[in-house]
């Protein structure tokens, strides 16, 4: 069998008061589908928010690849290559669909932003997904389905 592409090991979060999770362990291994599933307060958010860097793991172990991981905030998550899709979209309907894909690292000089580049960036970005998605619409203009692609891109 190959290598694991992300394992959990023995992961712990504690809040005041509140033990969320306790001693959560999952593998995942290439070119496999899985499906986190529990109740409500299951924890399951939880443990994508360890993965995303959102939280720190009172305890336990986060390993990508071979690596072990100590995310500090989702920077370092992104930086790793990690990608965390949540069930409730986090994009602005009133900006473009360029715009959302590059918030808060809009292409710009001297504090003005470059359309074409942009419009280029995000062509890169859809391409192969959402071809049929105009960077320039705006993103509440859009269905769901093309709002979660966006989401991915």
């Amino acid at each position: 069998m190959t290598a694991a592409a992300l394992r959990f090991d023995g992961i712990g979060k504690t809040f005041p008061g509140v033990k969320a999770l306790d001693g959560i362990s999952f593998t995942a291994h290439p070119g496999q589908v899985h499906a986190l599933m529990g109740e409500n307060g299951a924890g399951k958010s939880t443990l994508l928010k360890i993965l995303g860097g959102a939280y720190i793991p009172s305890s336990g172990a986060v390993q990508i690849g071979e690596q072990t991981m100590a995310f500090k905030n989702a920077a370092d998550s992104i930086a790793s290559g990690v990608a965390v899709i949540h069930q409730e979209l986090h994009l602005v309907p009133e900006m473009t669909v360029a715009e959302n894909l590059f918030l808060g690292h809009l292409p710009s000089r001297f504090g003005v932003v470059n359309r074409g580049v942009l419009r280029q960036q995000a062509l890169a970005c859809l391409k192969g997904l959402a071809d049929e998605i105009d960077p320039q619409e705006k993103l509440g203009r859009l269905s769901l389905g093309q709002r979660q692609l966006v989401e991915i891109a």
